[in-house]
């Protein structure tokens, strides 16, 4: 699962965190722009064969975006 998470003191910055098969969590980057979190987040779920995104508590497809 790839999440998008609004950034708590820098409202404008996303990090997008990506969690594997063992649960480990790790952090792929932070962007500046809802938009651009979502490209990264997309390009990295085609690289990475992941169906869903979590973007602030919305699970959204990778094809529906």
């Amino acid at each position: 699962m790839i999440k998008i998470l609004q950034n708590a003191n820098l409202p404008q910055w996303f990090s997008i965190e990506i969690t594997d098969k063992l649960g480990f969590m790790d952090i792929v980057d932070e962007v500046k722009g809802k938009a651009m979190a979502i490209r990264v987040a997309k390009r990295l779920a085609k690289k990475e064969d992941i169906k869903h995104i979590n973007i602030d508590g919305f699970i959204a497809e990778t094809e529906d975006l």
